[in-house]
């Protein structure tokens, strides 16, 4: 049995192509959500092909998304109590050849491979190895990988640095890529349509919008210097500060705030962008594979991809920001398809250790 655990909607579209592949090879799965994100993670799921989830460990803050660290404290609470419910019925239940699968870098992460740990079952990793090598940045992201490294017993690294990583451990399984590049591909070719010249904004992380005066010179930023008009996505976890923001630097028509897309309406969106700022690594890797200019504003990735062809990071520096902005084409680097399906190699080796039976 594969028992998938995962809460945010990030983690939804980087292992749906799994699940789709397990789908159409008939192997029985099951995923149990934290509901980290709440409402949007219940509106992607049917979005990507999925089912209604086989059991809710946490809803996170009462339903509504957690934006505190006094929500965080709740929700973990939540999934600690429920495993103390279930564990027995579920150590029943379950067949031996049981495996959690977690995704990332996210709390969910951490609370997916304890609980596999709880139920005495083995947990795999999808997206291991990865490290900034400074634990504050991204936090707690950071963090959150190096433990779940530590108790995940099989780890499946996007790239040959992340298997570097993880030398010594046993059970690595290098995929040539994050299964975020199925997630783009398994999207049938849109041709763009006529219109107006547009970049992608999209600032989430807590260490950017903690840091009001950061949000505040890079929105002014990207006013002043950017070469076409920059449609920046918010949720409900940013979109409080950057609207504020926006308000009081009398933007006009050059940044306008829209809406969190569905991913299919995202990947249209990335496909045809001038260029995109970001200080999300799954936007990252999506722009690496399709060549887009990206900004990555952050002091530091543990992601290598596009790094050095189409992807720069700006470190929080915002001269580096404007130097981006004045000449994003430079930046451009063709398309490409990788040979190897990450999700392809890591369904076939959840088979082969017998666990899709």
């Amino acid at each position: 049995m594969i028992v998938f655990i995962y809460g945010t909607t990030a983690e939804a579209i980087k292992l749906a192509p799994i699940m789709r592949r397990l789908d159409a090879r008939g192997i029985r799965y099951e995923h149990w959500l934290t509901m980290q994100h709440t409402e949007a993670l219940r509106k992607i799921l049917p979005q990507l092909g999925l089912r209604e989830p086989d059991r809710i460990i946490a809803d996170g803050n009462r339903g509504k998304p957690l934006r505190r660290a006094t929500d965080v404290i709740g929700w973990g609470w939540q999934a600690f109590r429920w495993i103390e419910k279930h564990r027995s019925e579920l150590k029943r239940s379950l067949p031996s050849n049981t495996v959690v699968v977690v995704h990332g870098d996210t709390m969910t992460s951490v609370v997916g491979a304890y609980i596999a740990r709880r139920l005495r079952v083995p947990s795999a990793h999808v997206e291991a190895g990865l490290r900034s090598g400074n634990w504050r940045h991204p936090f707690p992201e950071e963090l959150d990988r190096r433990i779940v490294g530590r108790m995940a017993s099989v780890h499946y690294t996007p790239s040959e640095i992340a298997t570097a990583n993880l030398r010594g451990r046993e059970n690595v399984v290098e995929t040539h890529g994050n299964t975020v590049i199925d997630a783009v591909l398994d999207h049938d070719e849109v041709e763009r349509e006529a219109g107006q010249r547009y970049a992608l904004a999209l600032l989430h992380r807590f260490e950017f919008i903690s840091n009001e005066q950061l949000v505040q010179e890079t929105i002014g930023a990207l006013i002043k210097h950017s070469p076409v008009p920059i449609r920046l996505l918010v949720d409900a976890y940013n979109s409080e500060t950057l609207e504020r923001v926006l308000a009081s630097a009398h933007a006009g028509d050059r940044v306008v705030i829209e809406s969190k897309k569905s991913h299919s309406e995202f990947v249209i969106l990335l496909k045809h962008a001038e260029f995109v700022v970001t200080d999300s690594g799954g936007v990252q890797e999506e722009a690496a594979l399709l060549g887009i200019p990206t900004l990555v504003h952050r002091v530091a990735t543990e992601r290598q991809d596009g790094v050095g062809r189409n992807v720069v990071l700006s470190g929080w520096d915002l001269d580096a920001v404007r130097a981006f902005l004045e000449d994003p084409d430079h930046h451009r680097f063709p398309a490409g398809r990788p040979p190897i399906s990450p999700s392809d190699i890591v369904v076939e080796d959840l088979i082969a250790r017998g666990f899709g039976s």
